[in-house]
């Protein structure tokens, strides 16, 4: 015989004060209802607003079978029309159903779906809930209806009294939980945004002084030239500083594109047409492996910005995305026009209210571990192996946004890919001028490269123009040529016509590999419909498409050799 004595209910709330989560407070009312009435289940709803239109599960423990059951057919029920639940949400007396197939006031339809028998429901009045309801019964043949009794409908009041204090208890902690994680999450972001900050102060003092050396060096070098007059030597020194020199006024712009402190060209821009255009030149940068996909937003409005710089920023992104999908995979470009309001700000502590476009940058890659997101936007961090990077190409891009005013966002997941969000401010006046042309400085390089071109006309411009930007190039007219090259000396960089006489591109690319496994390659052609280029570009070799202008030769030869090497 169960005595339901005072000191039974206040053994029950100890149990109660050592459960920590709603789960570990349902198992330990569930062992003392079967313990004290029979009932083997016992669960908790709530209403989560003021009007109290819906009772939201908050946790069961039965049954595994059960458990699954009733959070998939009522994890959340509708009250209004519902004769049971409205009564008990009227009610601050226990509502016991004897038996849930007979009973008028039960849905048949979820009785039939759970089993449901015999239901009893306390109703709670929770901390910070407006209403909640304590429930036990039973299911099935089995179990059967089991009504209670007075005595034992006394004691579970009694106990759903203590689930009220323990059930407060545990949302006090939640939310007290919850409100510590927001906080440790704010502090780290502005601590990100506050490092970025500095980093990017330091690299724009660094840069400044940086140019005032490169002013002394470059004017000292033209001064040194005209005194040295013909002196081979000394001229070919000469020229290596005046390189060297060059590269170094590419790395200060990057330091001042980094830290926001470069002059920029504002014009109003359509971004929709500027992509279009930038995704021609991407598309050829790009493995033949990964699709790239434009989504217009509609009416978009326009913003103020620099054409040549935010080319380089949708650049930079793409090109990193390039990296994470060293297999081949997917990046999707989309536009859209967004208000980013209080409550957005509120949330996102890098955020500013107002209008902006929205450009979307997702790829489909390997992803980012949290660690790695944390400081993807830090100058110098890089994720490639030695060599493989400076480590400026997103610092620069997330420099570039902020001088415009906008802002510049990561989201990644390890596996499943990375996104990048561009704010920039609506430009609010009329258009006067759009511009269209892709601006910037060919690149300059050192490498050593092997040009195989049987056209003498293309053959003598391409050299003159790699020569021009400083490469060392060994030129022949065909593949067979190509590869007794490439036995005697190494080459960075082999630049290959598809169609040639005597050997095929095939047959040249694999004597080539044999002879110079860590090159990179490109091939160029201007007709390719004979060909069958999916498998001469299925390692990742770039394609470069005549006619080609000079600064395009040397953009693609410069990302080429940039880039990590494909694996054979």
């Amino acid at each position: 015989m169960v005595q339901f004595t005072g000191s039974r209910l206040l053994a029950f709330a100890r149990e109660l004060q050592r459960a920590n989560t709603f789960q570990e407070l349902l198992e330990v009312t569930r062992q003392e209802a079967i313990a004290a009435a029979g009932y083997p289940h016992v669960w908790l709803f709530i209403g989560d607003d003021e009007d109290v239109k819906e009772a939201r599960l908050l946790d069961y423990a039965g049954s595994q079978v059960q458990r699954e059951k009733t959070w998939e057919l009522a994890p959340v029920m509708k009250i209004d029309g519902d004769p049971l639940l409205e009564q008990i949400r009227a009610s601050d007396e226990p509502v016991v159903v004897d038996d849930a197939r007979t009973d008028p006031r039960t849905n048949k339809e979820l009785v039939a779906a759970l089993g449901n028998r015999t239901i009893i429901n306390i109703p709670l009045r929770l901390l910070d809930k407006p209403f909640g309801a304590f429930g036990l019964g039973t299911f099935g043949d089995v179990e059967g209806c089991r009504p209670p009794t007075q005595e034992q409908l006394d004691y579970l009041v009694g106990m759903g009294g203590q689930l009220t204090v323990a059930a407060s208890r545990i949302r006090f902690l939640e939310a007290n939980r919850r409100a510590t994680q927001q906080r440790i999450e704010l502090e780290r972001r502005v601590l990100e945004h506050q490092k970025l900050e500095s980093l990017g102060l330091l690299a724009g003092g660094i840069a400044h002084d940086f140019n005032n050396l490169l002013t002394v060096i470059l004017a000292g070098t033209a001064l040194a030239r005209l005194a040295v007059g013909e002196s081979p030597k000394a001229l070919t020194e000469l020229d290596a500083v005046v390189g060297a020199a060059e590269r170094a006024r590419d790395l200060t712009r990057q330091l001042l594109a980094m830290s926001r402190s470069q002059t920029l060209e504002l014009r109003p821009l359509d971004l929709n047409d500027r992509l279009k255009q930038l995704l021609a030149l991407l598309q050829r940068v790009l493995s033949e492996t990964i699709t790239l996909e434009l989504i217009e937003g509609v009416r978009l409005p326009l913003v103020e910005g620099d054409a040549s710089q935010l080319d380089q920023v949708f650049m930079n992104l793409c090109i990193n995305a390039r990296e994470a999908m060293p297999a081949g995979g997917k990046i999707i470009i989309e536009t859209e026009q967004v208000l980013l309001d209080a409550g957005f700000v509120a949330a996102h502590p890098w955020a500013a209210s107002g209008r902006y476009v929205c450009v979307t940058v997702t790829d489909t890659g390997m992803g980012m571990q949290r660690e790695v997101m944390e400081r993807v936007f830090e100058p110098f961090f890089t994720t490639k192996k030695e060599r493989g990077g400076t480590g400026l190409g997103l610092a620069v891009a997330y420099g570039v946004v902020r001088q415009h005013r906008g802002l510049l966002h990561c989201y990644s997941e390890p596996g499943v890919g990375t996104v990048f969000k561009i704010y920039l401010p609506v430009y609010v006046r009329v258009a006067a001028h759009i511009s269209t042309r892709i601006e910037g400085a060919a690149p300059r390089g050192y490498e050593k490269i092997l040009l195989g071109e049987d056209d003498p006309a293309v053959r003598g411009a391409t050299v003159r123009v790699l020569e021009s930007a400083g490469y060392s190039v060994v030129a022949v007219e065909n593949g067979a040529e190509a590869c007794q090259a490439a036995a005697r000396a190494p080459f960075d960089l082999v630049l290959l016509d598809v169609i040639m006489p005597e050997m095929s591109c095939r047959d040249a690319l694999r004597g080539l590999r044999a002879e110079l496994p860590n090159a990179r390659y490109i091939l160029s052609s201007g007709y390719t419909a004979e060909v069958k280029m999916d498998d001469l570009l299925k390692d990742g070799t770039i394609l470069l498409e005549k006619p080609y202008d000079p600064a395009q030769l040397l953009r693609v030869v410069r990302r080429v050799l940039d880039a990590p090497p494909a694996p054979l």
